[in-house]
């Protein structure tokens, strides 16, 4: 069975405690969700944007408390949940409706698309119904939820395609295990082992200053190390791709650039690295390069500063 963690812990939701798990909707449950789509439709309001959903909970939930008192029309309290249950699938890649099993009674859920994490709009809209929001509420649930069911997915980091920049913000993260999703230690292993394996080739002189790439744990080559001759940013290209072709458990590239924010414009060496499937962890070390005689008092290259962890990309493999 499928474990889900706590559903939302950001102030959009209430907390729900731990699910057990989650299963599909059976088709009599897909049902029920679409009656209750059609009895929001009624109200005319635009389902697409949840400005106007949360207007409408507003409205609706104004009206029902400064009128008589009358019970809660249970209903519309789970239509408009459905409502913004669906706004939240439409923003969260492969979100989708399932029921949650566990807790006082199954109730229908919005799960990330791992089933590793639950929102669970119909109790957060009826809460809501309860203890009063105002009419942005029903955009923050959405956002902090969709954001809340993303967090499994791989995150949206450009590639470092280009030998001369790498398209990434300089060190924000301390560690490896500071990053939204944290490379196994077999991963920053072989991150942290190429780095200072290219920083030791940028501090030789006379050493290629020539993207390479290693494989861990391929069916045909096992560990294996292979530099890329030519225009950098080919040979670059030329390492990715003999890297997402060797079925490796892990693998890393390097390369020799620039960090985008460094301002004294000094070189550093980056390296990619990740396990198959997974999130690469992305690192760097600055250096300065050797000075030649006859630019003054000739001077060795030396590394500058310590390694930077610079962030994450897609998987390498």
């Amino acid at each position: 069975m499928t474990e889900v963690r706590p559903t939302l812990s950001l102030p959009a939701s209430d907390a729900h405690g731990t699910a057990a798990g989650v299963r599909p909707l059976t088709p009599g449950e897909l049902a029920h969700l679409d009656r209750a789509r059609a009895h929001l439709r009624a109200s005319g309001t635009d389902l697409a944007d949840a400005g106007a959903v949360g207007a409408l909970l507003h409205s609706m939930r104004s009206r029902w408390a400064a009128g008589p008192a009358a019970p809660v029309p249970q209903a519309m309290v789970m239509a408009l949940g459905v409502g913004v249950g669906d706004l939240v699938v439409s923003r969260a890649p492969g979100a989708r409706w399932a029921l949650r099993t566990s807790g006082a009674a199954p109730t229908p859920a919005v799960v990330s698309a791992s089933g590793a994490d639950a929102a669970l709009p119909l109790a957060d809209v009826a809460s809501r119904w309860e203890s009063g929001c105002g009419p942005e509420w029903v955009s923050e649930y959405v956002a902090a939820a969709s954001a809340h069911l993303t967090t499994d997915a791989v995150p949206d980091v450009p590639h470092p395609r280009t030998p001369a920049r790498v398209a990434a913000a300089t060190a924000t993260f301390r560690t490896p295990a500071d990053l939204p999703f944290p490379p196994s230690p077999a991963a920053q292993d072989i991150a942290l082992g190429v780095l200072d394996q290219v920083l030791e080739a940028a501090l030789t002189p006379g050493a290629a200053a020539a993207p390479f790439a290693v494989v861990d744990g391929s069916p045909a080559q096992g560990h294996d190390v292979r530099a890329f001759d030519g225009a950098p940013e080919v040979a670059l290209q030329e390492a990715r791709a003999w890297v997402r072709s060797s079925g490796a458990a892990r693998a890393a590239v390097a390369w020799f650039g620039q960090l985008p924010a460094d301002d004294a414009d000094r070189p550093a060496v980056l390296v990619e690295a990740s396990d198959a499937g997974a999130p690469s962890l992305v690192v760097a070390h600055r250096y300065t390069a050797a000075t030649p005689e006859g630019d003054g008092r000739a001077r060795p290259a030396r590394p500058v500063g310590e390694p930077l962890v610079l962030g994450q990309a897609a998987p390498l493999l």
